[in-house]
């Protein structure tokens, strides 16, 4: 008697949950799967169509910001780098050429200002009541100016007068009364309305003493004109704090504060074109976490594509750099390589082979792609789905076909 071997086979009872299967070596299985078909090929192949179609929605923004920063406009704009923006800024026209300077200043343009004697505030006006005249010279002009001051004024009041007849006449300084409440102080202060010598001013009695009695005929510091230099050059004057270089192209200008060395570029618009790549590295990145979250129904050599249209070495100079599983702009490196060396920035990211263009030529073949090519291999073993102009869905089965899916409705080819 002839014996046959008995083959085995494991069982699971019916109502115990099914383990899941791992992916097969070859990668055609997506994950997800359970024995037993727990997963409906329909379901996961409409997810297939919903990701393949946001795939390609993603890709065409991803080569629409790319796109951008390769328009030649944006490398027209310019902006001005200092070394200490809060010192020293400036301002230069679209298409002003390229350029660095080393700015010194020795001295900052300072207006004339005279500060009066401090007067207790509540006391007798020590000018004493009457009409006091006297004279302003400012700019080369002179003004006759005159303050009536009466019987009972404190210091408070009798400076008050006196200012508003300073301000009155227009005469380009501006008088101010100064208090010092917890003292009980009052003084006044007149400053010249210009910076630099242009802006000097003298004040004398004429008749009365209101210039004297105040103390506001003395300067406390003295108008003076900017001394500064540029790239080691001569002394250069001016009577404000600003001055023109590459010949009136760039103006720069310095707080009054402002003293020493100071580096300032005229370059591209490091501000515009961050935010440019910044924008096209978040649509990048948002295409890969289409894929990422695909749950394995779209192709995995898209993202073998875009890693390798995002990793290139001018990439990791330009600061463009992994992120987790997508990618982030590391702006600061970005913006020193552009202050550095802003020429191979504008080639190695905008040129004819420079990274947008790459982004570009990898955007238009995922956009050109047929439906079945971006979806799983083993998605399309039973059919596939593909997005269609109305934004709706359709499955493609397997030849040969009997009739089409379309959002969900099926239909026979003698009925449509």
């Amino acid at each position: 008697m002839k014996v046959e071997p008995v083959r085995l086979r494991r069982t699971w009872p019916i109502d115990s949950t099914l383990p899941p299967v791992r992916p097969a070596d070859d990668g055609r299985k997506p994950p997800g799967r359970r024995f037993g078909g727990a997963s409906d090929p329909a379901v996961e192949r409409r997810r297939a169509a919903g990701s393949a179609a946001a795939w390609l929605a993603a890709a065409g923004r991803a080569r629409d910001s790319a796109g951008r920063l390769a328009d030649a406009s944006l490398w027209t704009r310019r902006s001005v780098w200092s070394s200490d923006p809060e010192a020293v800024a400036g301002q230069a026209p679209d298409d002003a050429p390229l350029a660095a300077f080393r700015l010194e200043i020795e001295r900052t343009a300072r207006a004339q200002r005279n500060l009066g004697f401090e007067l207790a505030m509540h006391g007798a006006s020590v000018i004493e009541p009457g009409r006091h005249a006297f004279r302003l010279a400012c700019a080369g002009k002179s003004c006759a100016l005159e303050v009536e001051i009466e019987a009972g004024d404190t210091n408070l009041t009798a400076l008050a007068r006196l200012a508003g007849a300073i301000n009155d006449a227009e005469a380009g300084v501006r008088a101010a009364r100064r208090e010092d409440r917890k003292l009980r102080l009052v003084w006044l202060e007149v400053t010249g309305s210009a910076p630099g010598a242009r802006g000097a001013f003298e004040l004398a009695d004429v008749d009365g003493s209101a210039v004297s009695a105040s103390g506001i005929g003395t300067a406390s510091i003295a108008a003076e004109d900017a001394v500064f230099r540029v790239n080691g050059g001569p002394d250069r004057v001016s009577p404000v704090n600003e001055t023109v270089l590459d010949p009136g192209r760039v103006r720069l200008a310095w707080r009054a504060s402002a003293t020493g060395t100071y580096d300032v570029a005229v370059g591209y618009d490091a501000d515009a074109i961050a935010a440019e790549l910044r924008q096209a590295v978040g649509d990048i990145d948002a295409l890969a976490g289409i894929h990422r979250t695909s749950a394995g129904s779209l192709h995995p050599s898209l993202l073998r594509e875009l890693d390798a249209a995002m990793t290139t070495e001018a990439a990791e100079r330009l600061g463009i750099a992994r992120s987790g599983d997508g990618w982030a702009l590391d702006e600061r490196r970005f913006r020193d390589a552009i202050r550095h060396d802003p020429e191979r920035v504008r080639l190695e990211l905008a040129g004819p082979d420079g990274w947008a263009a790459g982004v570009i030529r990898t955007m238009e073949r995922f956009l050109v792609m047929p439906a079945e090519a971006l979806i799983h291999p083993a998605m399309r073993d039973a059919g596939t789905y593909a997005p269609d102009l109305s934004g709706g869905t359709q499955v493609q089965p397997a030849a040969p076909a009997s009739g089409w899916y379309f959002d969900s409705m099926y239909y026979v080819p003698n009925r449509l």
